[in-house]
């Protein structure tokens, strides 16, 4: 429990106690005078969570969007730059989390990646789940797989990235953001069939958790490579666990992708995820 956990800025979100049970120094961005905020994507939109928000990717995503702009990874400041990350431990985050969470049931770990974290998030999230009772979500890329964390976790929101994310030349030269090297270690990394299989089978040999295959995509372009290089290599999903999200951080990108995404999930019989906390709070952080 005393292991280190790399946080993002703020990265136990929203709150209004710290860890000691004192007032938190700032208001919660969601505007309200209480800590929670809402599952904004995939099968659990909409439910109250508290949210912790790892520092550190191993993949650093890049979209293409129809207009020519470049749409990064929404959390740049857990994946791209993590200059300001915070230090804890599991101690502080167990605590943060029993002073703020009220009627709330369910923590979603999300990054950054939080998997390249693992062995250290694994010991908090069985105290949270086995003493505070609370559903314990992750949102991950897919590419690694630990035991021990998984066997923390409720629910797994895979959202393995096509080759559409890989961070070009171009991509960087657009977006203004140069990571000095091309896409090609990234796209290495981006696929780990294994560890999405080793997940979806543990998921599926335990009654109590779920999963969902979430893809961010910009419309029917995409479906063939999501199909082929994912869908067609793993066993053990139903139409109802793939979900297609669309690319965009802000509203203003997502109306160039949300109705291409949205015609592209009712043709195929998947599910469609809108990004609520987008379209409730805009795009900043703390939501």
């Amino acid at each position: 429990m005393n292991s280190t956990i790399m946080l993002a800025p703020n990265g136990i979100f929203p709150i209004t106690k710290m860890a000691n049970g004192e007032p938190y120094p700032m208001q919660p961005a969601t505007g309200f005078d209480f800590a929670g905020t809402i599952q904004g994507e995939g099968k659990l939109a909409g439910i109250p969570a508290l949210f912790i928000r790892t520092a550190g990717c191993n993949l650093r995503c890049m979209w293409w969007l129809p207009d020519g702009s470049v749409s990064r990874c929404d959390t740049p400041y857990a994946s791209f730059d993590t200059s300001g990350a915070v230090k804890s431990n599991g101690y502080e985050v167990f605590e943060t989390i029993r002073q703020n969470i009220g009627p709330i049931r369910h923590i979603i770990i999300t990054g950054g990646e939080p998997f390249i974290q693992a062995g250290n998030l694994a010991p908090v999230l069985h105290r949270l789940r086995e003493e505070l009772g609370l559903h314990i979500s992750v949102e991950t890329n897919g590419t690694a797989f630990h035991k021990p964390l998984v066997e923390a976790i409720d629910f797994f929101s895979l959202s393995p990235k096509l080759s559409t994310s890989v961070p070009t030349k171009n991509k960087q030269t657009i977006s203004n953001y140069q990571l000095h090297e091309d896409g090609a270690k990234y796209n290495r990394k981006r696929i780990n069939i294994p560890a999405i299989q080793q997940i979806i089978d543990h998921c599926n040999a335990n009654a109590d958790k779920d999963f969902q295959l979430k893809f961010v995509v910009k419309g029917e372009e995409d479906i063939a490579e999501l199909q082929t290089e994912f869908l067609q290599k793993l066993s053990g999903w139903k139409p109802s666990d793939v979900v297609l999200m669309p690319v965009g951080g802000t509203n203003k990108e997502l109306e160039q992708t949300r109705m291409p995404v949205v015609n592209a999930a009712i043709r195929h019989g998947w599910r469609y995820s809108p990004r609520l906390h987008v379209a409730l709070f805009g795009a900043k952080s703390g939501v």
